[in-house]
């Protein structure tokens, strides 16, 4: 590795000349810790929905200003470099394969946050095409309890949860710290839950549950030697990951390890990569 991970506030919402500006300066901020090597292109980890090839974002959650502009174009005038597209959940499953298991043949990979992605990793490289795994490698709409899984696995789920089993709607308490009342984040439910607060890991208990059972067909078919579980959410692993693991096993996986991602940053990781191998 060269240099260090540098931080920048995201401009998502900004208008386009700030969102490209922004983006230009993170890249001309990385390239400049290169030194005397040769800087050939940018990769950049971007979520979905948006065209990788063309570079073209079609989100309207985020970066609305550049919603069917060539973002790649737009910033390779500034930059000078060739600039290419990954999807962020892709990306991270390709940084675990190089970072944290180089050795294995096959995995899955899972983002869980605002909301749920997943990659699919064969020998080293993503895997999208293929009748085992769902269309595009998409797991967030994957059905499941007569909705879709995302609605059970991510951030906004786990507090939704909380909010339900929490009596009354009372506010919480940690061993070490104020009260925290409804609503609460997904970050404060996962401290609530170590220190043993009963809604708490309720809540992350069956998002655990609603990960190996929403997710078992599609492992069934794809056979990976191992579950990986990204995000901030995966501290709680601990909590929540003996329910994903009899889930599974309940499913006929009996022996399928689940483990989180090791610390750093795997999408920059994937980012890069992904030039290197495609």
């Amino acid at each position: 590795m060269v240099g260090e991970v540098l931080e920048s506030a995201s401009p998502s919402a900004g208008p386009k000349d700030e969102i490209v500006a922004e983006l230009a300066r993170a890249a001309a901020a990385a390239r400049a810790q290169a030194g005397d090597l040769t800087v050939m292109a940018c990769g950049i980890a971007i979520p979905a929905p948006f065209d990788y090839v063309a570079g073209v974002s079609h989100m309207d959650h985020k970066f609305r200003a550049i919603k069917g502009l060539s973002l790649g174009g737009l910033l390779q005038e500034i930059t000078g470099l060739p600039t290419y597209f990954i999807n962020d959940a892709d990306a991270f499953g390709l940084g675990v394969s190089w970072r944290q298991l180089p050795d294995a043949k096959r995995f899955v990979a899972l983002t869980i946050g605002t909301g749920l992605g997943g990659s699919f990793i064969e020998n080293g490289r993503n895997v999208r095409d293929s009748d085992r795994i769902p269309p595009g490698g998409e797991i967030w709409n994957l059905p499941y309890a007569g909705g879709i899984l995302e609605d059970h696995v991510s951030a906004r789920a786990v507090v939704t949860a909380y909010e339900r089993l929490s009596p009354g709607g009372h506010p919480a308490t940690t061993s070490d710290g104020p009260a925290i009342g409804n609503p609460a984040s997904a970050k404060e439910i996962g401290t609530l839950a170590s220190a043993g607060d009963r809604p708490a890991v309720g809540a992350y208990q069956e998002m655990g549950t609603a990960i190996g059972r929403g997710l078992a067909p599609v492992l069934l078919r794809f056979e990976p030697e191992v579950l990986v579980i990204g995000g901030q959410i995966a501290r709680s692993l601990p909590i929540f990951g003996p329910l994903v693991t009899e889930a599974l096993t309940q499913a006929g996986l009996p022996n399928l390890p689940v483990i989180a991602a090791t610390g750093g940053n795997m999408a920059l990781w994937g980012a890069a990569k992904y030039l290197l191998t495609d």
